[in-house]
Order: structure tokens, then sequence, then C-alpha cells
């Protein structure tokens, strides 16, 4: 007793048509062809994706990650060279007045002394801000610079990452192929296992021109 293919129903064995679902008996040849279809797509699968698929290796393991950084990264320098070099004026200026009235005691020169601290103060003012003026300007410049470049280092890298997963996939997906194709590759002789070559057994099976695998490759030569 047959039994259907599709839905396992029984069968008489001179059936050519399942009386439950309706699916047409296969014969041998049939049989034989639909297993080489399935065959040669396996195949032609996989040289396709042997022509994609690189090595692993070269794609990052892990979302890479790439950092950027504040502006008092590269301010904090301009910030303590504004203060000190401000300090440093000041005091260098209150010597020189020092110097300059030391012998002099009227309450002129003490006047004018007064007048040159202020001049001493401002000095010293003048000098911080240049610094911090131009540590804001440089330290924006510089911060701009590296978290542009980080974003778009973070941009190829991430890239790269989502490649090596969908290369990783067709990787999974070529080792599936290889697999499954395992219960065809009895069907065909080695030389004979190429999406090209099974197709041109399959057509001179549908076309009767031959009947078996042995006869379609005699024919091929």
């Amino acid at each position: 007793m047959a039994f259907c293919r599709k839905c396992g129903a029984a069968m008489a064995e001179d059936d050519l048509v399942c009386v439950k679902c309706g699916t047409k008996v296969a014969n041998g040849k049939d049989d034989l062809i639909d297993k080489l279809v399935k065959y040669k797509q396996l195949l032609s699968e996989n040289e396709e994706l042997d022509t994609m698929i690189r090595p692993q290796s070269e794609f990052p393991t892990s979302e890479p990650v790439f950092k950027k950084r504040s502006f008092m990264k590269y301010f904090w320098p301009f910030l303590v060279g504004g203060v000190v070099g401000g300090y440093l004026v000041y005091i260098l200026s209150s010597v020189i007045i020092v110097a300059t009235t030391a012998s002099a005691y009227s309450q002129a020169t003490a006047s004018s002394a007064l007048g040159d601290a202020f001049v001493g103060f401002i000095l010293a003012l003048v000098v911080a801000a240049a610094i911090i003026f131009i540590g804001v300007k440089i330290s924006k410049s510089k911060q701009e610079a590296h978290n542009s470049n980080a974003e778009y280092m973070m941009r190829e890298a991430s890239d790269r990452y989502q490649k090596g997963l969908m290369n990783q996939k067709m990787v999974n997906i070529y080792q599936e192929n290889i697999n499954n194709m395992r219960q065809y590759e009895r069907l065909v002789p080695e030389p004979f296992r190429s999406s090209a070559k099974v197709g041109s057994i399959i057509n001179l099976l549908q076309e009767d021109k031959a009947q078996t695998v042995e006869e379609a490759i005699m024919m091929l030569g």
C-alpha cells in the first residue's frame, strides 16, 4: 500500500491522484527532478554567497564606542594659565613699583605709587583675559575637531560592525545549505556538483532526452 506524500492518506498502488487532497502521485523521475531542483537552488545560492562572504576576522566583534571630549578637557590649562599669568604680571608690576618708590616719602610720590599699582592690576587683568580668550578659541576648535572625528569614526566602525553581522548571517546560511545538500550529493557525481551542470541534467530529464542522471551525464560528455 502506498501513501500520499503530502497528506499521508492511504492510496492504491495504481492511483495517480490522492483521493483525499488531490496531490498528483510523483513517479521516480519526477521525484528525482524535484530533488535535483532543490539541490540546484542550494548550489546556486552558495555559489553566490561564496563571492560575497569575507573572513569574519575583518570585522569588529563588538559595537565600538568613541567618546566625545568636553570643552573643559582642552580649556582648563588656559584657565589656570590665565590666572597664574595675571598673578605673575601683578607681582612683577608691584616689585617694579616698590623699587622705584623705595626712596621717596612725599604724598605726591605715594599717590603716584597707588596709581602705578592700579595700572599693574589692570595690566594683570588684561593678560589673564587675553590668555583665557585665546584659550576659549583654541579649546573650541580642538573640541569640535575631535568630536567631529569621533562621530566619523563611530559611523565607520558601526557600519563595519553591521556588515560583520550580515557577513556572519551569510556564513550561517552557507553552512546550513551545505548541511542540506548532503542528502542530495549522492544523486550527482562530484565533478558535476555545480548549479550550471545540475541545471543541464535537469533540462535533459525534463525534456525526456534522459531518464536517469547517469544517462544525462553521458550526454553531457
